[in-house]
């Protein structure tokens, strides 16, 4: 079952952009605490230490308008994940997934994995398709598994 801080901290993830170079950078734990300050729809001020006390787990009972804070703040970022209240704060353990979704789960929990998915995301239908025929060239193994011949063998 998984925490508070542990939703928090995948939504933080989740809500990572690629910078200037391409990298993934999860927005850091005082410009959401900044952002949800100096939002005027509400009027929650929140700490960056009482946002890193949340994302520690060192606080585990934040108000109702302080989850709300939270959810309009990620609500207005790209995400994959459900953001609302219920889903920050839900006890309940989502039903068992398929096998196929462990390891969908799983190849996407690596950061290198995310940031490949994601840049490919941005890029134009046809250069997927050069990127799926590298990626097929550098997959396949009877490629990489033949030693280079050189000019006398025959």
């Amino acid at each position: 079952m998984a925490t508070l801080a542990e939703r928090l901290n995948a939504w933080f993830a989740d809500a990572a952009t690629a910078d200037a170079v391409g990298r993934l950078r999860e927005p850091t734990t005082s410009e959401v605490a900044q952002a949800i300050s100096q939002d005027p729809s509400h009027d929650v001020t929140i700490s960056r230490s009482y946002l890193t006390a949340l994302r520690n787990g060192s606080q585990t009972n934040p108000t109702v308008s302080v989850l709300s804070a939270l959810v309009r703040y990620f609500q207005s970022r790209e995400m994959t994940l459900p953001v609302s209240v219920s889903a920050l704060i839900s006890e309940a353990t989502p039903p068992a997934a398929p096998e196929e979704k462990d390891e969908w789960a799983e190849a996407l929990s690596d950061r290198q994995v995310r940031s490949i998915a994601m840049r490919a995301g941005q890029l134009t239908p046809e250069l997927r398709e050069q990127l799926l025929s590298i990626m097929d060239v550098l997959d396949d193994p009877k490629k990489s598994a033949k030693p280079a011949r050189e000019e006398g063998d025959a």
